[in-house]
C-alpha cells in the first residue's frame, strides 16, 4: 500500500480518511433513496423552493456514490491480490473464499430480509402504485415481476443484469453483480499477463477472462476501467503532499461529484469516468496521509460508521420501501416542515435497521472467515489485507 514498513497501512491517517470517504459514500446511496420515495422531485417542490437547491444536490449524488466505490474496490481488492502473490499466498481457493465470505455473510440475510419486507408490502396490498413503480421514484421496479425464485438465486450467484433482474424492490444490488465480475476478471488477466506464472497457466487465465468478459457483457464490462483506476493506485508511488492540498482536493473534488450528479450536459458512461478520474485523483492525494492515525473520538467514529457501509447499501431500500408503503401510501411528500419531521425518523429507522443486521452480519466478517478456512484448508492462513475493506 506504499507506505513505512515500520507502519501497517490500517494504521495510517489514509485508512481512516478512505473509511470516511466509504461511509459517507454509503450514506449518499441512502440519502437519494430515501429523497426519492419520501418526497416529491426539485420542479414539483410547492413553495420555497430555493431553500431546497442544496439539500436536494446533495440528495442526488447515490450513482455518483457507487462510482467512488468502485475505484475504492480496485483499489483495495487489488492491492490485497498483489500483497497475496508477494507473500506466496496466492491461490483461487483462498482468494475466492475471501470475497465470497465478505459477500456473501450481508448479501444472503440482505436477500432473505428484503424478501420478508416485499413480501409484507405486496401481500397486505399496500401502496400498490409504490410497487408497481408507477409514482414517478426514477428507482422502483415492478416489484410482483421480480419478486421470484429465479431472480433471488440470479442475485445471490450475481446474475442481475445478465440473466435475471434484480431482486424485488432490492435496485442497488445491480452493482454487486459488477463487483463480483470484477473479482474474477482481475486476477485472471493480471495471470495472464504475469511473468512468474507458468504458460499453461498463462493461458487458461486468458482463455477464462474472455469467456467471462464475453458472459458478463457490455454493460457490467463499461464500468470495469473505473474498478482499474484503483488497481493503478495499488501500484504508483504516493505523492509527497500535506494536509493542505488534501483539503485543497475535497473542496474542488466536491462541487465535481456534485456537478456531475445533477448535470444534463455531461451523461451515461462519460459522466461516470470523469467522476472516476477525479476520483483517482483524490484518492491518489489521500493515500499521502501516511503518519499514524490519532486515537481520538472522530477517528473510531469514522470507523465505526465504515463498518456497517456494505451493510447499509444491500438493506436499506426494501426497508425505506415498506416504511413509505405504511406511512406515505402512493403519494410523494412535499418537504416541508411537517413531512421532513415524519421523514428524518424514519431514515434514521432505517440506519439503525442497517446497522443491526451488520452486528450480525458484516461485523463477523473476519471471525467467519477465519472459521470456513480452517475448514477448508486446515489452518488459518495469516491474514493481509487492510483495515479498510471492500
Amino acid at each position: 500500500m506504499n507506505t513505512p514498513p515500520s507502519i501497517r497501512f490500517g494504521q495510517t491517517q489514509a485508512s481512516v480518511l478512505l473509511d470516511l470517504l466509504r461511509a459517507l459514500a454509503a450514506l449518499l446511496v441512502c440519502l437519494e433513496h430515501w429523497r426519492n420515495l419520501f418526497y416529491v422531485d426539485y420542479g414539483q417542490i410547492a413553495s420555497h423552493r430555493i431553500l431546497f437547491a442544496l439539500p436536494y444536490v446533495v440528495c442526488g449524488a447515490g450513482h455518483q456514490a457507487v462510482v467512488i466505490f468502485f475505484v475504492l474496490s480496485g483499489y483495495l481488492i487489488s492491492g490485497s491480490i498483489f500483497r497475496m502473490m508477494r507473500h506466496g499466498e496466492w491461490s483461487w481457493r483462498l482468494y475466492l473464499t475471501h470475497r465470497l465470505v465478505r459477500l456473501w455473510i450481508v448479501l444472503v440475510p440482505a436477500l432473505l430480509l428484503g424478501a420478508a419486507l416485499d413480501f409484507a408490502g405486496l401481500h397486505f396490498h399496500l401502496a400498490p402504485a409504490l410497487y408497481a413503480g408507477q409514482t414517478g421514484t426514477h428507482m422502483m421496479n415492478r416489484v410482483p415481476e421480480t419478486f421470484r425464485a429465479s431472480s433471488f438465486f440470479g442475485n445471490l450467484f450475481f446474475l442481475q443484469g445478465i440473466l435475471t433482474t434484480t431482486f424485488g424492490s432490492n435496485t442497488p444490488l445491480w452493482s454487486l453483480a459488477n463487483e463480483f465480475w470484477y473479482y474474477i476478471l482481475f486476477p485472471c488477466a493480471f495471470l495472464a499477463f504475469r511473468k512468474k506464472t507458468s504458460r499453461l497457466s498463462r493461458v487458461l487465465n486468458a482463455v477464462t477472462f474472455f469467456l467471462f468478459a464475453w458472459f458478463v457483457g457490455r454493460t457490467i464490462l463499461l464500468l470495469f476501467p473505473l474498478w482499474l483506476l484503483g488497481t493503478v493506485l495499488a501500484v504508483i508511488p504516493v505523492p509527497n503532499v500535506g494536509s493542505k492540498m488534501r483539503i485543497a482536493a475535497a473542496l474542488l473534488y466536491c462541487p465535481i461529484l456534485f456537478f456531475l450528479a445533477k448535470t444534463s450536459v455531461v451523461k451515461g458512461v462519460l459522466s461516470d469516468y470523469i467522476l472516476g478520474a477525479a476520483t483517482f485523483g483524490f484518492l491518489w492525494l489521500l493515500l499521502a496521509a501516511r503518519d499514524v492515525a490519532p486515537a481520538r473520538k472522530w477517528v473510531s467514529t469514522v470507523r465505526g460508521s465504515a463498518r456497517f457501509s456494505y451493510t447499509l447499501y444491500l438493506v436499506h431500500v426494501p426497508m425505506l420501501v415498506l416504511l413509505v408503503a405504511l406511512v406515505g401510501a402512493d403519494v410523494r411528500w412535499q418537504p416541508d416542515i411537517r413531512h421532513l419531521l415524519y421523514g428524518f425518523p424514519l431514515l434514521f429507522l432505517t440506519i439503525g435497521y442497517a446497522y443491526l443486521v451488520a452486528s450480525m452480519t458484516e461485523f463477523r466478517t473476519d471471525s467467519v472467515r477465519t472459521w470456513v478456512e480452517t475448514r477448508l484448508m486446515g489452518k488459518r492462513v495469516r491474514g493481509r489485507e487492510p483495515v479498510v475493506s471492500s
